[in-house]
């Protein structure tokens, strides 16, 4: 039997592996069978799924776990995580303001010329690599006087596969969208500047995100009220 996206047989409403993903593409136009280009193909799925996961806002990536710990001696923090994306809220664990983000420029201008120390109200973030893995340095301002725990939300990176058995980081319920995006690739790949930013491409993105949102925004309940049950100064009179 074969499904909607090309495979040989129906993917599995719980995981998708990594070897239906590489039939997808081979179904999608992908034609190269030697040994090179099924490592390209490894590489080419990742690499579609990590594109795919910064177009919108997806819920799956979203994590609120970040935490550093701060002391008087740096104001340069490398952050444990190395499947960061992107920062998004970052607060000091004695207030509930937000530190605001500023430009790394902004940052190393700030301490050059003003060189202040205090309770941190900025951040720059910073990414470098380290053996092939990007690493965030999270840059304060202005220099922590005091010991603190730093708390933020970030954006993850989906989790890359290696093995035909590798499940992949992506909602079986979007599975389409991979699809396309995997034939959109491979049918423009000979097309200078082609990108799945396109406006052609996004109109996708816009309607899985769309179509997605239900499945995490709050639920909001009316509530109801019994009228035979207030007493006088909970109605609201009308003297006329």
């Amino acid at each position: 039997m074969t499904d909607l996206y090309g495979q040989g047989s129906l993917i599995s409403s719980s995981a998708t592996t990594l070897a239906q993903l590489k039939t997808i593409c081979k179904y999608r136009g992908w034609r190269d069978a030697s040994d090179d280009g099924t490592t390209e193909l490894v590489r080419f799925i990742n690499d579609t799924i990590y594109q795919l996961s910064t177009l919108a806002p997806w819920p799956e990536y979203l994590k609120r776990d970040g935490s550093a710990a701060i002391t008087s001696d740096a104001d340069e923090y490398t952050l444990d995580e190395t499947s960061i994306d992107r920062i998004g809220i970052v607060e000091r664990a004695s207030s509930t303001i937000s530190l605001e983000e500023i430009p790394v420029e902004e940052w190393l201008t700030r301490k050059r010329t003003i060189s202040s120390t205090g309770t941190p109200t900025h951040y720059a973030v910073e990414k470098t690599l380290t053996g092939g893995n990007t690493v965030i340095n999270l840059l304060l301002y202005p220099f922590p006087s005091d010991s603190e725990t730093l708390y933020y939300s970030y954006y993850r990176k989906p989790v890359p596969m290696l093995s035909d058995s590798d499940i992949a980081d992506w909602p079986n319920t979007r599975m389409w969208l991979l699809a396309n995006a995997f034939e959109y690739i491979i049918a423009n790949k000979d097309t200078s500047g082609f990108s799945l930013h396109s406006p052609e491409f996004m109109k996708e993105v816009n309607k899985a995100c769309e179509d997605a949102r239900g499945s995490y925004k709050p639920i909001k309940c009316r509530i109801s009220f019994d009228n035979r049950k207030l007493g006088i100064r909970d109605t609201y009179w009308n003297f006329s």
